[in-house]
């Protein structure tokens, strides 16, 4: 009889053990969908908004100080009013080591996913998440994550093709028209490998070789390469361009508008100058109110201005992941899902002001709460994932009023 009692005793650990086992995810593997609703549909949290736990997200950022990180922190505060989400916020990255240093200091804090507005490591951003058990959005431009395609802890990425090189192009087309010569350019983070600013540098270059070419008398006679407050050699090649009287034309990778300041006190700034002008194209500005009044004070001619809206499509895609509805959000063959965005370019001060009115200003946003709130599965059934592209690439004034 003991034995029986033994025996069986023996058998109900081993059922118990292997019940618990069953219910263990494989490692480093997404957990299967299962979106939690109530009776009565989605769950909110106390204050009325979804998801009904906040959802934490790691931001990876360049510079804390540029004005698109600080319209883009605007428009986060905006859409946590509707939604319920927190963002981490990283300080400046200069090193993939920093970057990988962030996104572990992101899962000690409790995030669900990281937004790679910046990446210096690849792939390698991607991987760590994995390995920390973190969904990761953005890069969906950058080759070195082809292979990871149909990783499950990439939920996808904004995808504007060959945008980033058509903005550098477009940028010396636009100094061109301004009658620009002698150019300076600014390369941002293209001497550290990051893809964004590298096709933004080689769009302007083969731009140049274009008009060279055709006749047009231009060329590059400065690079200026990094980002100011790092090291102290983005200041040094700015002093040095401003000290050649030949500039008549600035290129940056990025905004511009930390070039104000300088211009200001070498006598190089705006209709004011007089021959001293140096004209200024940007890509990648956002339509701030500061941007803005640099067309009218002529230093700006023109900028191919990135939609900084675009980076709350983020927020949608990684609650979708986060709340069971990771597998329902992939691309039809299961892949990361890449999301077609548009762009703006800007050469007056009138498109200026309007596009800057729908950027946080007197029209609210170029995409509102509701949008967002549209590509939520939990809150929206009828959702595909076609839509996703469909609402982010009607960004021309006329598509705009009409959401409105």
């Amino acid at each position: 009889m003991k034995k029986l009692i033994a025996m069986l005793l023996a058998l109900a650990m081993v059922l118990s053990l292997a019940a618990c086992g069953g219910n263990t995810a494989e490692p480093n593997q997404p957990a299967a969908d299962t979106p939690v609703e109530g009776n009565n549909g989605p769950v909110l949290s106390a204050d009325g908004r979804y998801p009904a736990e906040t959802v934490k997200i790691g931001f990876c950022n360049y510079d804390t100080s540029a004005e698109q990180i600080i319209v883009l922190g605007e428009y986060y505060d905006y859409l946590d009013d509707y939604l319920n989400f927190e963002i981490v916020w990283s300080e400046n990255i200069a090193s993939a080591e920093e970057e990988l240093d962030f996104i572990e200091t992101c899962a000690a804090a409790g995030c669900k996913a990281v937004i790679g507005y910046y990446n210096v490591s690849n792939e390698q951003a991607l991987l760590k998440c994995q390995e920390l058990g973190m969904y990761y959005w953005g890069m969906g431009n950058n080759p070195a994550f082809d292979a990871y395609m149909d990783n499950p802890w990439w939920v996808g990425s904004h995808f504007s093709g060959e945008a980033e090189y058509n903005y550098g192009y477009g940028c010396i087309e636009m100094l061109v028209e301004a009658g620009c010569h002698k150019i300076a350019g600014a390369s941002g983070g293209k001497n550290f490998g990051v893809d964004m600013f590298i096709d933004r540098w080689q769009g302007a270059m083969d731009a140049i070789a274009d008009f060279k070419a055709k006749g047009y008398d231009i060329e590059l006679v400065y690079e200026v390469s990094g980002f100011p407050g790092t090291d102290g050699s983005f200041e040094a090649g700015q002093a040095a361009v401003l000290a050649m009287e030949e500039v008549d034309g600035l290129y940056s990778t990025l905004s511009a508008l930390m070039w104000i300041s300088p211009m200001q006190e070498a006598g190089r700034f705006g209709h004011d100058a007089g021959p001293k002008q140096i004209k200024v194209a940007a890509a990648g500005e956002t339509m701030s109110d500061a941007a803005i009044g640099m067309f009218g004070a002529g230093f700006y001619v023109g900028t191919a201005t990135e939609i900084i809206d675009v980076f709350g499509l983020a927020i949608p895609m990684i609650i979708n992941a986060v709340d069971g509805h990771a597998e329902q959000q992939r691309a039809a063959n299961g892949e990361a899902l890449m999301v077609d965005v548009g762009w703006w370019k800007v050469t007056n001060v009138q498109d200026a002001g309007y596009y800057g009115s729908v950027q946080g200003g007197d029209n609210g946003w170029v995409f509102d709460a509701e949008d967002v709130k549209s590509l939520l599965f939990a809150l929206n059934p009828d959702l595909t994932t076609e839509d996703f592209g469909k609402l982010y690439t009607a960004v021309t004034a006329e598509e705009i009023r009409s959401r409105r």
